[in-house]
């Protein structure tokens, strides 16, 4: 058997971050701003109530950026006031439906994605991977610092084109995209993106090059994840993300 990776490039798109806020907020992948007041997560999406007292659900993947003033402790409660974006409440979620504290990512990422952006990859991932029966990732600190040290050497000595490593006994996903900072949410959205293109069966040399991006990241087999980030001179970034055991074993099925 063999395994394969592969790469994109994304063009550039407008990429909204917000600096600070009076209220929760959301930007979505065409560029609307949504303000209101957080209420909790689950089952990939979360919920907030509108100024007008009506509530409304968002799936994660329609999400580029999530901003919360205060961070929850639990869904439609919060307190503690705080800089950073939280991971939503209640979206650390095992293949039953149960939380999954072992799914948390620690302070410490071993990269330089933040870990709050770290926790909105993660649970990403894991929403996806429960959505096909395949059981959670953990966080690899290791892993995260093998993806920063090749992130960081495309961003530098190659100037931002992609390569995947050689002779990595990882799975690789790569990522990257111009003209502003991505996140790792915003790349495994894009790597996500890609199931459109994959209808049910075993990967060959055929079908695997379209999908192999989604494929890896919901690899039945697959247990960790660990993911760094470096900016590019020019601006724009690099995502590398590491998986271990490897996936997109020609012959087989992902899940």
């Amino acid at each position: 058997m063999k395994t394969l990776r592969r790469l994109t490039i994304l063009s550039t798109t407008v990429f909204l971050h917000a600096a600070s806020a009076s209220a929760d907020r959301l930007f979505l992948q065409d560029g609307t701003k949504v303000d209101g007041t957080y209420l909790g997560g689950s089952g990939g999406s979360i919920q907030f109530r509108m100024n007008d007292g009506t509530v409304k659900s968002y799936d994660l993947s329609s999400i580029q950026w999530i901003y919360l003033s205060q961070k929850p402790t639990q869904a439609g409660t919060s307190n503690s006031s705080t800089s950073q974006p939280q991971s939503p409440a209640g979206l650390h979620l095992s293949p039953s439906g149960t939380n999954a504290a072992s799914a948390v990512v620690p302070s410490d990422t071993g990269s330089d994605v933040p870990q709050a952006q770290a926790q909105l990859a993660l649970d990403f991932h894991n929403q996806k991977r429960r959505d096909v029966g395949s059981p959670p990732l953990q966080w690899s600190t290791e892993l995260a610092a093998y993806a920063q040290k090749w992130a960081n050497q495309l961003a530098n000595d190659n100037h931002c084109q992609l390569d995947h490593t050689v002779d990595n006994k990882y799975g690789e996903n790569l990522f990257g995209g111009s003209g502003t900072t991505y996140t790792a949410l915003f790349a495994s959205q894009d790597w996500y993106s890609e199931k459109q293109k994959y209808t049910y069966g075993i990967l060959t040399d055929a079908n695997w090059y379209a999908m192999g991006h989604y494929t890896q990241m919901v690899w039945k087999n697959t247990t960790q994840v660990g993911i760094g980030q470096a900016n590019c001179a020019g601006g724009g970034s690099v995502i590398a993300a590491e998986y271990h055991p490897p996936g997109n074993y020609m012959g087989e099925k992902p899940y």
